[in-house]
């Protein structure tokens, strides 16, 4: 990522960006449209391969559907390839456009997502995002990310729904700015709160500027 400015601006993507309850939504009903698959019968299936990897592998999620199932492998790939490629872009939250515009001029601009290379950076890639948005996919956590930019930037802002990134990112990087967001529509960690109260601030969406 080549520095442009004086602050960094890091945004989690699943859940921040990206509506990825919706997503798997109609990764469900693409499914059971298409391999007669039930709700329950899918979600098991991906919360074992979660369970045993802590993310989602599309090779090893589709390997115990088929094996199961007795389905044809290349055809439940096609399916959730087709999925993202046509309808990541849907996903993305209304406020998302605006917000990274109102900060494109001052801040340098990553998602941090924690997940398999391969679904990452599809979803990533088909969600549209503007080209001065750069990426880094990883499953380290994300203080441990932060590491490699702290140094590079005087100012860094940090957004994530996810309690425990906050704590972390917080614990190891005090003067990290933390946004800890909880969207009503999209909070899959449910009432989830800070251990220590570590974010600087609490929202609901994006509707707000960083200044």
């Amino acid at each position: 990522m080549q520095q442009k400015h004086n602050a960094l601006l890091i945004l989690d993507f699943d859940h921040t960006l990206f509506n990825t309850t919706k997503f798997v939504e109609a990764l469900k009903q693409s499914f059971k449209k298409n391999f007669n698959i039930d709700s329950d019968h899918f979600t098991n299936h991906r919360n074992q391969i979660k369970e045993c990897n802590s993310i989602i592998d599309i090779d090893n999620f589709v390997e115990a559907i088929m094996k199961e199932d007795n389905l044809d492998k290349e055809q439940l790939h096609n399916a959730i390839h087709h999925i993202i490629k046509t309808q990541a872009h849907t996903f993305i939250f209304l406020d998302v456009p605006d917000f990274l515009e109102r900060h494109k001029t001052n801040f340098d601009i990553l998602i941090s997502t924690h997940g398999d290379c391969e679904l990452q950076t599809e979803k990533i890639t088909h969600s549209r995002l503007p080209d001065y948005v750069d990426h880094i996919i990883s499953t380290k956590t994300k203080d441990d990310i932060l590491n490699n930019y702290i140094k590079q930037y005087p100012n860094v802002y940090f957004i994530d729904d996810k309690a425990k990134n906050i704590d972390d990112v917080k614990k190891s990087h005090p003067s990290v700015i933390t946004y800890f967001l909880r969207r009503p529509d999209d909070m899959p960690y449910g009432n989830t709160q800070s251990t220590c109260d570590c974010a600087d601030k609490t929202i609901t969406n994006l509707n707000f500027t960083i200044k």
